[in-house]
């Protein structure tokens, strides 16, 4: 028993340890990650250091001390990039999403570089990101959902078929667009 207690200690150390070699040569790595991330071991430690187990984020969001669910997802997606964990979403509130602590050095390393070659790549946004984003800049949701549905249609493509790269500078320039109407109209 005793023994078992120190190997789990030990997979939190070495765990822990790890993040702080990422944080060192990722400046993307912020305090919010970190808290994120020594939360995640907590619940891992909590869930008797099972290879994979669920989370929620309401309780993930007050162990890791982040108020503001933007910064939740942000963090979350990059701590998965970053090859510390793998976070499998689930969209059942009450069933919660998976998680599984990375414990393998090679693992991280490939999935870590095989990101960075994909870096570029766009991901489509869920809905709650652009509503949040536009309720966060004074727009309604009823704004949010006519840009996202527009952009759904476009198949998230900017002019001329041109992949989008960024929707948030997409949504920048709806959010202007709709401002100086608003101006040219008053």
């Amino acid at each position: 028993m005793i023994a078992n207690r120190n190997s789990s200690r030990m997979k939190q150390s070495k765990n822990i340890i790890r993040l702080f070699e990422n944080v060192v040569w990722d400046e993307t790595m912020l305090p919010s990650h970190i808290s994120m991330y020594v939360s995640l071991l907590q619940l891992w430690s909590t869930n008797q250091f099972r290879k994979s187990f669920r989370i929620h984020r309401d309780e993930v969001m007050k162990l890791s001390r982040i108020r503001s669910l933007a910064t939740y997802h942000r963090c979350i997606r990059q701590l998965d990039t970053a090859g510390l964990i793998d976070y499998a979403p689930s969209y059942e509130p009450y069933k919660g999403s998976l998680v599984e602590i990375i414990e393998d050095r090679e693992r991280s390393l490939r999935k870590t570089n095989t990101i960075a070659q994909n870096e570029q790549k766009f991901v489509i946004p869920d809905f709650f990101e652009v509503e949040l984003y536009f309720t966060e800049r004074d727009l309604s949701s009823s704004e949010a959902k006519k840009f996202f549905n527009y952009y759904e249609l476009q198949n998230w493509n900017v002019h001329r078929n041109k992949p989008m790269s960024s929707w948030q500078a997409a949504a920048r320039n709806w959010i202007s667009k709709q401002r100086k109407q608003v101006l040219t109209h008053q």
